[in-house]
């Protein structure tokens, strides 16, 4: 027959005869020394983990700073260095801005913007020459018509 455990042998004693030899101190040294059991092997564990966590740390390191700029500089020194190396945009804290040659090219081709021949409708007037939108002019375009009918 095969020789029991100390787990089986702690199953198979009666309950009353484990509270006749048991005492309070031997409970607690039980309990302290699982505790230490325990507490190794989450130790192992950890240990195991911050290892394996370890071999990303120098490429996350690399990456955060690749990514994030060390200190944000002023918005006059981003626009100083734009300006100087004759770039027409630039960043600043995560928006665009432009620099003065780029505002005014921006500017002069929102002014200048064309289409090919006939792909935009022909532009209102605007301005004083524009037709104002009253009685007598609208009974002017009617007398125009009525012209032009005969």
């Amino acid at each position: 027959m095969a020789k029991m455990t100390a787990a089986e042998k702690e199953k198979r004693t009666p309950k009353f005869l484990k509270k006749l030899f048991s005492s309070p101190r031997k409970e607690k040294a039980k309990a302290i020394k699982a505790s230490v059991k325990q507490g190794k092997a989450n130790a192992g564990a950890t240990a195991k983990m911050y290892a394996a966590e370890s071999m990303f740390t120098s490429a996350k390191n690399r990456d955060t700073a690749k990514t994030t700029p060390g200190k944000a500089r002023s918005f006059k020194d981003a626009f100083d260095s734009a300006t100087k190396d004759g770039k027409s945009r630039f960043m600043h804290k995560g928006k665009g801005f432009f620099t003065k040659e780029g505002a005014a090219s921006n500017r002069d081709s929102m002014k200048t913007r064309t289409g090919e021949a006939g792909s935009m409708s022909s532009a209102k007037p605007t301005g004083p020459n524009k037709e104002k939108r009253t009685l007598s002019s609208l009974f002017k375009k009617l007398r125009n018509k009525a012209k032009k009918k005969k």
